[in-house]
């Protein structure tokens, strides 16, 4: 993997292809991102549901 590789099928060179040689680096962080930024939505909308239900309890 090349730190600042960002397609899918790594580095390309002179030498032909013979398959996929896995990804880059910046695929990996990427992707790392993704899911991190997906946990955090789902951790704050579960909070504000929560909120709400604490709150609808309160007022009913």
């Amino acid at each position: 993997m090349d730190l600042f590789d960002f397609e899918a099928g790594g580095r390309g060179n002179d030498a032909p292809d013979v398959g996929g040689h896995g990804c880059g680096w910046g695929t990996v962080l990427f992707l790392g991102f993704c899911v991190l930024l997906a946990v955090v939505a789902q951790w704050a909308f579960g909070a504000v549901g929560d909120f709400f239900g604490w709150l609808l309890g309160l007022l009913g």
